[in-house]
């Protein structure tokens, strides 16, 4: 297994990147990063990075399941569900993660569409959210707190965060143009380098699920014999899963996000309570 995952991988020797604000990405959850790239990101996008960072770390798993609507119908139907994943009870949730964690109990699970809904309607602003999330990750000091901010409640970076900012956009460009060719011919450092960006892969504009899916295939690292719960990566598990598919696990995440406007809809004049689904098996 790589045990220097913290290591940057460099792609120019000309690079105007200070190396410290690159290795924050190490520590930075996707939800932090993109509010520091974008201030303005729209509530819905945060909530997608925090799901799909939370089923990274296979703390929440989205998978399908054949049920029945109601236990009169004749027929199986297939849903895509939301249930707890192996690393749910070893995890330590930042409070903005809470609204996903807290509500799946240990024999429940959840239809996501509904599940989505429920964590949409209970987050008062997306105000609060960014700042429950600018608390949590400890990044105050990248956000100007001057009087027109704090009133209005504006985000924007400061000097510091413009400077961060500016950093990480100039790496992950650097990435999106050479990961797919680290995958193809050097997938050991491809790995390497996701292991490093954590669920902060998820703001590249260049990385397909199915190439994760190949480098599942070609990687030669070899796991561990330990189950070591590791407090800042998980990744390693999708590559020594064998029951597990990649691409079609995001494939299946991702149309659900197609739509996923439609469900929060306030002017469509439907009962947002009224599909409300929670299962115990």
């Amino acid at each position: 297994m790589l045990k220097n995952h913290n290591k940057i991988i460099k792609f120019s020797s000309n690079s105007k990147f200070e190396v410290s604000n690159i290795f924050r990405l190490s520590e930075l959850k996707p939800a932090g990063t993109k509010l520091i790239l974008e201030p303005k990101a729209d509530l819905i996008e945060l909530l997608k990075l925090t799901l799909f960072d939370l089923t990274l770390k296979k703390v929440l798993v989205i998978k399908k399941k054949l049920k029945k609507s109601h236990a009169r119908d004749p027929h199986l139907r297939e849903y895509i569900i939301v249930e707890r994943g192996k690393n749910f009870e070893k995890y330590n949730p930042n409070k903005f993660e809470e609204h996903f964690t807290n509500r799946i109990g240990e024999d429940s699970y959840f239809q996501l569409k509904v599940y989505l809904r429920v964590i949409f309607k209970e987050i008062p602003s997306v105000s609060k959210h960014k700042y429950e999330i600018i608390r949590n990750l400890k990044i105050q000091d990248l956000f100007k707190r001057d009087f027109f901010s704090v009133v209005f409640s504006m985000f924007k970076t400061n000097s510091k965060g413009n400077k961060l900012k500016a950093d990480i956009i100039e790496y992950l460009e650097q990435v999106d143009r050479n990961i797919p060719n680290l995958i193809e011919n050097e997938p050991d450092k491809a790995l390497e380098l996701i292991l490093f960006l954590q669920g902060n892969i998820f703001l590249l504009k260049n990385l397909k699920f199915e190439l994760l899916e190949k480098l599942k295939l070609v990687s030669t690292v070899r796991k561990t014999n330990d189950d070591e719960y590791l407090d800042d990566w998980y990744w390693i598990d999708f590559m020594y899963d064998p029951d597990l598919s990649i691409s079609d696990l995001f494939t299946d995440i991702s149309e659900m996000y197609e739509s996923i406007d439609d469900y929060f809809d306030f002017d469509s004049g439907g009962d947002w309570d009224g599909d409300y689904d929670f299962d115990v098996d």
